[in-house]
């Protein structure tokens, strides 16, 4: 008996609630970093420096790794020794030519050295910046694809970053919802891993619909949480599909209209 009034229990309550769950459809939503950098160094190389690990965070601008520049120094140091030595010479051949006993292509041909010189140095310290990776902004390491002292080639991953601060919210909606979406609209995320709601406003409907799926790409922008959000963790989002859909003769029917 007691079970049989359970069951009734339970019948009556999905029949109340019924109306309510079927005005809304669910689609799934991921959430993801608005920035996310893959960093590698523009120049081959000794990794001689590799100072975050995966879970470090870094702050915008600091240093995370280089390649080793031994001989880019050396190089770049001579040629400044070389940079002091012309300074001096072309001063004294400007003194020498006006007193007339140094001539006006002796002189260039000094200055002409001198800038070569100069020119060289900045080549070198481009180089050494290349060999140089740095944080783009206030970020997380999710990934390490080098060890240090392993050998890198320009290009190549080393480190993958992600800003935890801006996340937005993505997901394949049916077009015949999507199309109707503004720009500004909010909704509320359930976030599973979590067990909280979010809030988001539409930040872009994606013009273009998969011929497969029949979905349009609809991006969020989603607002600071009371809990960490992280990127990857995954979510739905509810819509009311008579908001969205139009019905026959032409006529939106809103939620008044039920």
């Amino acid at each position: 008996m007691k079970c049989f009034r359970y069951v009734r229990s339970l019948i009556l309550i999905f029949l109340l609630y019924a109306p309510y769950a079927a005005a809304q459809d669910a689609y799934p939503v991921i959430f993801e970093a608005i920035r996310r950098a893959v960093l590698s160094t523009e120049r081959s190389g000794m990794l001689v420096t590799l100072k975050y690990d995966v879970g470090s965070r870094v702050k915008k601008g600091a240093l995370i790794a280089k390649v080793d520049t031994g001989d880019l120094n050396l190089r770049k140091k001579r040629s400044e020794f070389a940079l002091r030595h012309l300074n001096v010479k072309v001063k004294s051949l400007e003194r020498l030519t006006q007193r007339g006993l140094a001539t006006d292509e002796e002189l260039a041909d000094a200055k002409t050295e001198k800038d070569v010189v100069y020119t060289d140095i900045q080549i070198f310290k481009r180089q050494i910046s290349k060999s140089q990776i740095f944080a783009p902004f206030s970020c997380v390491v999710v990934r390490r694809y080098m060890q240090r002292h392993e050998w890198v080639t320009a290009g190549q991953p080393v480190v993958e970053v992600v800003h935890l601060g801006e996340l937005r919210a993505v997901a394949n909606i049916p077009s015949r919802v999507a199309v109707s979406l503004k720009k500004g609209e909010s909704h509320t995320f359930y976030v599973h891993d979590l067990n909280i709601s979010v809030t988001g406003t539409v930040q872009a409907v994606v013009p273009e619909v998969d011929e497969l799926s029949n979905t349009t790409q609809v991006l969020w922008e989603v607002g600071k949480t009371e809990k960490e959000l992280l990127s990857g963790m995954k979510g739905e989002v509810r819509m009311n599909p008579a908001v969205s859909e139009e019905q026959p003769g032409g006529e939106q029917q809103t939620g008044s209209e039920q």
